[in-house]
């Protein structure tokens, strides 16, 4: 059985080739390049420069071939072969058509995904795309560029809009080959596989999920205007639709039902229902009469008068008005931050006396955080011994024996759990509710230990969760109750706090489990309870973020595990340390911040100053003033942090180069030890805020630009429109004067031939009164009179 082109032809393909037709010039645009670019030149150079397969020639290859076109129901195409290093696969001809494969699509693709290229391929011959197509590749890269450009008759007949709606197209046909494809292989997997790997995807890349991120990425487009006008912007000058659209489009009819009553024959074509709506929001703008303008494609109902205010609206946002006076200050407090930094700042260390001092508020602070709750002893020791009873984890000792490389000295570093951060909480509560430690080895290699549970922790793990499950599905059954009785839906506010409540068995759990979490974290931060004030305690935030991310793939080889590992085990950098950091890190916010400060406060009283003396109080345009959310702010704050970090970076090295004498080691000592790094970051955030601000910024004109340029052509039209409604009415007009006049002359020609002079002047009037003038007599006796008088007679 043979699939006729009418069953499979995308409906866009249809529509996009039905809107081409309206232009004028289309139809001898086709019939000037069948003149002028013949298939002669095409059939020489593949016959001198290709290889022609057949039975005896790559057989293999060409088996493919026959079976493909019974299906489609076309001749065999002359098939060729060509060396190339490009994934490729094109038709030509559209009398004797031919397919060409490259030798990369053929060695790179099996058996199976090669055939459903052909297919593809043969499927533009089924559906006579091939000389529309072979016109559309030949703009690709513009008429100038391609070989169009040596026939004059040609070119000639090629205007911006008809290369824009060939284009589309030739975008759209794509879609009808790729059914051809996907009925040629019962389905879509091979068609998916092949572009993926086209496009330079290998064997790792998870189809299901391309698949999924494609349908998402439909989903996106759809529901947001904006993506959709800039899709259609980024597409416009392609000959092929994205790898996403294609697989979106041949996944979504391989599930179809139409897809499955072609397969087994029952399918029949329906009568043409293709609706208008569809045309315009694959976004091919025609006129009756093919003009030089540019149509601007936009999403289908857009206001273009609300959009246009509301980018200029954002894009108030991100203009930068800061002249050169807000950057002189804005240098000029980056340079006395500097200076502050320097003088009161100056270099930060970490010494024996600052870490006992470190140790000794740790110690303190374990001993008040159980009296808190409720403990009596005074002994650090003590206190230690009555947190870890009262708040137990169930992994704390399973790395024992587990044989996965955790050790007395760094299980506090392994187990996640024991970190101060939100995966340490995260791993806590995977432990209580599904028994499970999570470990990490100074090799970066995850472990996944099972901790010890008897039948009362399964109860006590469960039972929360059982009873939350119950109380929901008793929420969902009233409200479905209530929205059947009321025919009303729950409001989203009431639904949302209901659940909330009815979930309160399984929150109140949590919560007990990260309160555990914190208590077993401050039992183990001064040591454990036989080195209690002096033993190992546990990381400290950075080192618990430096080691998980160490854990990732992309890290875990590279030695950052080992590394961390060794400055928590054998350096000793717990958490009582790294308050150390935090501290001199606190002195180096404070120059920081009063920059920040300065700049900000220069900013609001001097653009105040300015709207007041401009406008008069009640007329202060605000988002000018406020030092917030503002492009000049941003820009002086990135001119004020690149100035502190200079002046910085100057004051570092030429104290570092005093005290060093020349040597490299005790340079970089004491560079690093002076260097404000929290002005580095301030500085770096500045310059990824300034430059995500210039994106933003290009994107809002360019947008701007679209829908100016659409405006234009909206007002164009409305001109137009004005303009063929003048010329009927002027039509209308001259219609009804011309026959007032001939009613007139037929009056004064029917009373020459009486001698009825009434008549005569009857026909007078109404042509009178035609030609606007004021009416001298209406009859024979003010004709007399007219006569007697010494008025002259206007005819």
């Amino acid at each position: 059985m043979s699939y006729s082109a009418d069953t499979y032809r995308h409906h866009l393909d249809k529509c996009a080739f039905d809107a081409l037709s309206k232009f004028p010039r289309f139809v001898k645009l086709c019939e000037a390049y069948s003149a002028n670019y013949t298939e002669i030149m095409a059939k020489i150079q593949n016959m001198s420069e290709l290889v022609r397969l057949g039975d005896k020639q790559m057989p293999k290859v060409y088996k493919l071939l026959p079976p493909i076109c019974d299906k489609l129901g076309i001749d065999i195409p002359e098939f060729y072969y060509i060396k190339s290093g490009d994934m490729n696969a094109y038709t030509g001809g559209t009398t004797k058509p031919f397919v060409i494969v490259t030798s990369k699509l053929v060695d790179e693709l099996n058996p199976q995904q090669l055939s459903s290229i052909i297919a593809h391929e043969c499927g533009h011959i089924a559906c006579k795309h091939s000389l529309y197509h072979s016109m559309a590749e030949n703009l690709v890269n513009g008429v100038d560029n391609s070989p169009l450009r040596l026939f004059p008759a040609v070119r000639k007949l090629i205007t911006p809009n008809l290369e824009r709606a060939l284009l589309f197209w030739d975008r759209c046909s794509e879609l009808s080959a790729d059914r051809a494809a996907v009925l040629c292989d019962g389905g879509d997997e091979a068609l998916i596989d092949s572009l993926l790997k086209i496009n330079g995807y290998g064997d790792d890349i998870n189809r299901h999920e391309f698949v999924k991120q494609a349908l998402d990425l439909k989903d996106f487009i759809d529901e947001t205007k904006s993506a959709k006008a800039f899709q259609q912007m980024l597409d416009q000058w392609n000959s092929h639709p994205r790898l996403a659209t294609r697989v979106y489009e041949s996944h979504t009819w391989a599930e179809s039902e139409e897809f499955y009553k072609i397969l087994d024959g029952s399918y029949n074509i329906p009568e043409e229902e293709i609706e208008e709506k569809e045309i315009v929001a694959a976004k091919i703008t025609v006129s009756a009469a093919d003009t030089n303008s540019n149509e601007v494609p936009l999403p289908e109902g857009i206001n273009l008068d609300t959009e246009l205010e509301r980018i200029n609206y954002k894009l108030e946002k991100y203009n930068n008005r800061a002249d050169g006076t807000d950057y002189a200050f804005a240098v000029i407090s980056g340079i006395y931050s500097g200076i502050i930094d320097a003088l009161f700042v100056g270099q930060c260390s970490i010494t024996p006396e600052g870490i006992g001092l470190n140790h000794k508020q740790v110690n303190e602070f374990i001993q008040k955080y159980a009296k808190a709750r409720g403990f009596k002893n005074d002994r650090l020791k003590d206190a230690i011994v009555d947190l870890e009873k009262a708040f137990k984890v169930a992994q704390d000792n399973v790395w024992k024996g587990a044989g996965i490389g955790v050790s007395a000295s760094n299980h506090h570093l392994a187990d996640l759990a024991h970190h101060p951060t939100p995966l340490g909480l995260m791993s806590a509560i995977i432990v209580q509710f599904l028994r499970i430690g999570t470990f990490v080895n100074k090799e970066g290699k995850w472990h996944f230990v099972l901790a010890k549970t008897d039948v009362g922790d399964i109860v006590e793990i469960l039972s929360p969760a059982i009873i939350t499950g119950i109380l929901n599905w008793l929420v969902s059954l009233a409200e479905k109750t209530y929205e059947e009785e009321t025919d009303q839906e729950v409001p989203k506010a009431l639904h949302g706090i209901v659940h909330v409540v009815a979930s309160t068995p399984l929150i109140i759990e949590i919560a007990k489990c990260a309160d555990n979490w914190f208590g077993h974290l401050v039992s183990d931060m001064g040591g454990s309870k036989n080195t209690a004030g002096g033993g190992m305690g546990i990381p400290g935030i950075f080192v618990s973020l430096l080691y998980e991310i160490s854990g990732l793939p992309i890290l875990k080889d590279s030695g950052l595990p080992a590394f961390v590992n060794d400055l928590y085990e054998h350096q000793k950098l717990d958490l009582r340390h790294e308050l150390s950091i935090y501290k001199n890190l606190g002195k180096q916010v404070i120059p920081v911040a009063l920059n920040e400060i300065v700049v900000r406060l220069g900013f609001f009283i001097n653009h105040l100053a300015t709207e007041y003396a401009d406008n008069g109080i009640a007329n202060i345009r605000w988002n000018r003033v406020v030092p917030f959310g503002n492009r000049s702010v941003d820009r002086m704050m990135m001119i004020a942090s690149m100035t502190f970090n200079i002046a910085d970076t100057a004051d570092a090295a030429l104290h570092a180069g005093i005290e060093s004498c020349g040597n490299w080691v005790l340079f970089a000592g004491s560079f690093v030890t002076r260097y404000n790094y929290v002005g580095a970051g301030r500085a770096a955030l500045a310059i990824v805020k300034e430059i995500s601000n210039e994106k933003k910024e290009a994107e809002l004109i360019h947008l701007k630009l679209i829908l100016t340029e659409a405006k234009t052509i909206d007002v164009i039209d409305q001109i137009r429109m004005y303009r063929d409604a003048l010329e009927k009415r002027v039509s209308d007009y001259l219609a009804e004067d011309l026959k007032a006049f001939l009613t007139g002359f037929d009056y004064m020609n029917e009373g020459f031939k009486t001698g009825n002079s009434d008549l005569v002047i009857k026909g007078n009037v109404v042509i009178q009164r035609v030609l606007g003038r004021e009416i001298q007599f209406a009859d024979q006796k003010e004709f007399d009179e007219l006569m007697d008088s010494d008025d002259s007679i206007i005819l």
